[in-house]
């Protein structure tokens, strides 16, 4: 594991683009995410993205969300709106939290925690009502559990294999078209 000093926590910078896309692949596989995506979300009045910077400027992990609105989050989630609704007791849009992901070597030192809550921070400022997060499994194992649990977030259900529609992905897990199951969190903000 890498000692890190100074860490610092920014909003997107578009110089950090690429590195950012670099961290993704190397822990979700190509694809995952790409430079129209992030942009899309990002260069817009509810951005929220944080990448938290070692002392040199080096990214050593981002968070991001974006707007959805039920409809999309039904195709995005394969859970019925009603049933989404129901959960959160609101129709309006919600913050999807498509993204973070830490260099390898920065597990385990509460950066994936700090850069999670910032960025929730912001969707709060926002005025989401709800925020939702399409758990990576591996296996059992779900690698933000904690992260997500810590920030109140509760487990609604377990979804099969999620992203196996996003034929351009290839899983760093399935080593191809992504058969991976996710579990489902939500959070009411207000």
């Amino acid at each position: 594991m890498t000692q890190v000093k100074n860490v610092t926590y920014s909003n997107f910078v578009n110089e950090y683009l690429d590195d950012m896309i670099n961290v993704a692949v190397g822990r979700f596989g190509e694809n995952y995410i790409d430079r129209k995506k992030i942009l899309d979300h990002v260069n817009c009045d509810n951005e929220m993205c944080t990448l938290a910077l070692d002392e040199n400027g080096n990214v050593l992990g981002y968070c991001l969300f974006f707007e959805d609105n039920m409809n999309s989050a039904e195709k995005d989630f394969k859970i019925p709106k009603q049933e989404l609704i129901s959960v959160t007791g609101s129709d309006s849009s919600i913050c999807h939290t498509k993204s973070m992901a830490l260099r390898k070597d920065c597990e385990k030192m509460g950066l994936g925690y700090n850069l999670f809550n910032r960025t929730l921070d912001k969707a709060q400022k926002i005025g989401y009502k709800a925020a939702w997060c399409p758990a990576w499994k591996r296996g059992s194992y779900v690698p933000v559990e904690n992260v997500l649990l810590k920030s109140g977030f509760t487990f609604f259900k377990t979804v099969h294999r999620i992203w196996e529609n996003d034929k351009n992905y290839t899983c760093v897990e399935c080593n191809g078209p992504c058969k991976c199951d996710a579990a489902l969190y939500y959070k009411i903000l207000n």
